[in-house]
């Protein structure tokens, strides 16, 4: 059965796109929390404005996250920790603190699934941090950890 998205729908898809999909999943789940329905010629012509809205949309914000990612390619955040006789840190870096200080140097919100860190920073020295701003757009900022004296 054919359908159209009103909203991102995990595993499925995004606002506006049409799809195959069993009809006892579409007359079950779908339709009754409204997150599509059943094609019709109007309403596929709904779907394709939706879609070139869509595409415009994400245009401007590769845009904008362009200008954000030069910004972003140009900063070191630097961070003064207590450290172990092995230069490990007592503590870590990790996502919270990272954001805290873009938010507080760069005058950005970075959300926290923005930030690619596999695991907290717990050793001395310059580590890359990417930061993924939009689909396609990702910056690399510099984290600076000094011992504190």
């Amino acid at each position: 059965m054919q359908i159209i998205l009103t909203q991102k729908v995990d595993k499925l898809g995004r606002r506006g796109e049409v799809k195959t999909v069993k009809e006892g999943y579409f007359r079950n789940y779908l339709l009754p929390k409204g997150l599509a329905f059943a094609v019709t010629p109007k309403r596929l012509k709904w779907a394709e404005a939706e879609m070139e809205k869509i595409v415009k949309e994400k245009e401007e914000l590769v845009k904008e996250a362009s200008k954000y990612k030069e910004q972003l390619d140009a900063l070191t955040l630097t961070f003064e920790e207590k450290t172990t006789d092995k230069d490990t840190l007592y503590g870590s870096i990790g996502e919270k603190e990272l954001i805290a200080a873009l938010e507080e140097q760069a005058k950005m919100k970075i959300d926290k699934k923005q930030l690619k860190l596999a695991e907290p920073i717990k050793k001395i020295g310059t580590h890359d941090v990417k930061v993924a701003l939009a689909d396609g757009v990702e910056a690399s900022v510099k984290v600076e950890v000094k011992a504190k004296e």
